[in-house]
């Protein structure tokens, strides 16, 4: 007999979301209700102890519940009958004194049980409302994630502010990986749950734990098991649905993200593979063709050209030669920038000297155009690498021989502005298209128009940049730069400040 009444009130207890400290402080609030009682009885009387007793069963219902405020109720008949009305000590009751009893006790069951309820709602209420609240916060939260591991954590910080423990396991290929778990778990409760994980598997939630899949479109993610704490019990079962189908959403989300980011680069890869090798079959054989050519024909006719025609043909040679070296070389000092093995030891050179060197090495390329040096005399030193400098004056040198009409000028300039030395060159070519000239320094990249049948694999103005900007410089082009044509390249460094002299 005992054995049900106990399991019968663990059901009600249960069944109203209470326990057993909610009916003891509805007691403890009777028994100060009866102190008070018998301290103010001899000054306001038997009406005013009534009175009290009702304040105590409405302050009940109103902090506990309503079935705290029926229990405290009882109590304080009880209590009135027994310390306060005559025969006091004695629990009696006398047909004279029944209907007064039977008007207080339920005054107090309907005011208790009718505030309890209304308590009981409000409260009901507040949990559904910050339930919505948290579930609205966490699909801000999780609608920014781009990584599953993140997802992961985030899902497990909400569910550890409801006062429970958790792991969370992620699907990987046919494995499941822990992503999450709370802190100083036992390691039997964080074990795969690698039997749980199917297309069938269904909420599983009990007193004391819920096991629950994260799947979206009918495939499974992973598990989430969630454990009890000792004085708080689980989430609500549809909260928590919610929750991890917000979870699913964002998972799914930051694989497919991370899938495209994935499948980009390759496609990037797959690109600038496919641009090199056009690049190489077309560019680089052109002046390799020139080469074997040129010796072939001093092989086997060189004994019946004249010194002129020999001259010109090994004059080819060099030319052409110079040429495959300095794209050769462009294609390793891209290789060394992506790497990072980029040999940057610096000294401090005059800017001058490293624009006119530029200048000598490419006397042949530059030859039919005529060149205007405009070197500014109060020119700063740069610290710089003066080989990496010069490989990279020498290309904006070509991009302008490249593009610059026949015979047309060719400027070469040397200023300060502000702090920074800007050197810059400049041809008279039909300029850049707008729509290009965002690009212009791009891998690969030789634009429309004249630029696109012009030779060269693309990686001059690319490198360029790079060996600029590993001293801490800038590289801009300007098209059209006067009269409506040409593209000016201006690189800008540093200036290093001179050092006073001691007298």
């Amino acid at each position: 007999m005992g054995t049900h009444v106990t399991t019968a009130a663990r059901w009600l207890m249960g069944s109203a979301g209470l326990n057993a400290s909610h009916f003891l402080y509805a007691g403890l609030i009777i028994v100060l209700t009866s102190v008070l009682g018998f301290l103010w009885v001899d000054i306001g009387g038997l009406g005013n102890v009534t009175r009290l007793f009702f304040a105590g069963v409405l302050i009940a219902g109103y902090r506990l519940g309503m079935w705290p405020a029926v229990f405290a109720a009882v109590l304080a008949f009880f209590s009135y009958n027994y310390f306060f009305e005559e025969p006091r000590f004695i629990l009696a009751v006398t047909a004279r004194d029944v209907r007064a009893f039977t008007t207080f006790l339920l005054g107090g069951l309907l005011i208790g049980g009718l505030t309890g309820h209304l308590s009981d709602r409000a409260r009901q209420v507040r949990k559904a409302l910050t339930s919505v609240t948290t579930l609205f916060e966490a699909s801000r939260d999780l609608s920014v994630a781009i990584d599953p591991a993140y997802a992961a954590q985030r899902v497990l910080a909400y569910l550890e502010t409801q006062g429970c423990t958790a792991a969370i396991w992620l699907l990987e290929g046919a494995d499941l990986i822990l992503a999450a778990a709370s802190k100083d778990m036992p390691a039997s409760q964080i074990e795969s749950p690698s039997g749980l994980i199917g297309p069938d598997m269904t909420d599983e939630v009990s007193a004391e734990l819920a096991v629950l899949p994260l799947r979206t479109g009918g495939r499974p993610l992973g598990v989430v098991a969630v454990w009890r704490q000792r004085r708080s019990p689980l989430p609500d079962a549809r909260w928590l649905r919610a929750l991890l189908d917000l979870a699913a959403i964002a998972i799914d989300r930051a694989r497919l993200v991370a899938e495209i980011a994935e499948a980009r680069v390759i496609a990037e890869k797959e690109g600038l593979r496919t641009a090199l090798l056009s690049s190489l079959s077309h560019d680089l054989r052109t002046p390799l063709a020139t080469i074997l050519a040129s010796a072939t024909s001093l092989q086997e006719y060189g004994e019946k050209f004249d010194a002129e025609t020999r001259r010109d043909l090994l004059e080819t040679i060099q030319d052409e030669s110079e040429r495959l070296n300095r794209y050769v070389a462009n294609l390793l000092e891209m290789t060394r920038l992506e790497s990072g093995a980029l040999n940057v030891a610096r000294s401090l050179i005059d800017p001058r000297e490293a624009m006119a060197a530029a200048l000598r090495r490419m006397e042949r390329r530059l030859e039919g155009h005529p060149v205007v040096r405009v070197f500014a005399e109060d020119a700063r030193p740069i610290d710089v690498n003066p080989v990496l400098v010069e490989q990279a004056l020498m290309n904006v040198i070509e991009n302008a021989v490249e593009h610059a009409p026949a015979e047309s000028p060719i400027q070469a300039r040397v200023d300060v502005v502000d702090d920074r030395v800007r050197l810059s060159v400049e041809d008279e070519g039909e300029g850049i298209a707008p729509d290009d000239i965002g690009q212009v320094f791009e891998k690969f990249f030789r634009g429309g128009g004249d630029r696109r049948r012009a030779s060269g694999v693309g990686l001059g103005l690319s490198v360029t940049r790079g060996l600029i900007e590993s001293f801490g410089g800038s590289v801009h082009a300007v098209s059209p730069a006067r009269n409506g044509r040409g593209t000016r390249i201006e690189l800008e460094l540093p200036a290093h400040r001179a050092m006073q002299t001691a007298e």
